[in-house]
């Protein structure tokens, strides 16, 4: 794994369609599961597009948008992040684009986790949703 160094570069973001509530994304979606050992997983803009790392992501999973959140962002939290590819398995594709959002060291307790979380997301907001594009 590499530090991801362009604090420009956009990473992409998959939302469940059961987190998603009037068209806006839970805050929970912008913060690691306990089971995630502190890790976000996101995909790279420099590497893929939104279209293609939601194609991707449902070959797996379902996903009903994509938001971003750049690396400068992340790394004003504090949140390192860091290019993890993944090779093609039995029950996954290869994913050249994958990338990881750290967490660890960030937050001790869960309420300011939460409060984490809903900064990111008001960011990727801003920033509008990627992909799929909204109805005419």
């Amino acid at each position: 794994m590499s530090l991801l160094t362009d604090y420009e570069e956009v990473l992409f973001r998959q939302i469940h369609p059961l987190q998603i509530e009037k068209g806006v994304p839970h805050s929970s979606q912008f913060c690691p599961n306990p089971k995630d050992e502190n890790k976000l997983s996101v995909d790279r803009s420099s590497i893929t597009s939104a279209s293609a790392s939601f194609e991707l992501y449902q070959r797996l999973r379902e996903t009903a948008a994509v938001y971003g959140i750049s690396v400068g962002e992340f790394g004003a939290e504090k949140i390192n992040c860091y290019s993890d590819p993944t090779e093609a398995t039995e029950s996954s594709p290869e994913n050249s684009a994958h990338a990881l959002a750290d967490f660890t060291g960030t937050t001790t307790t869960r309420s300011e986790m939460k409060n984490l979380a809903k900064r990111l997301k008001h960011l990727a907001i801003a920033r509008g949703k990627l992909h799929p594009p909204n109805p005419a």
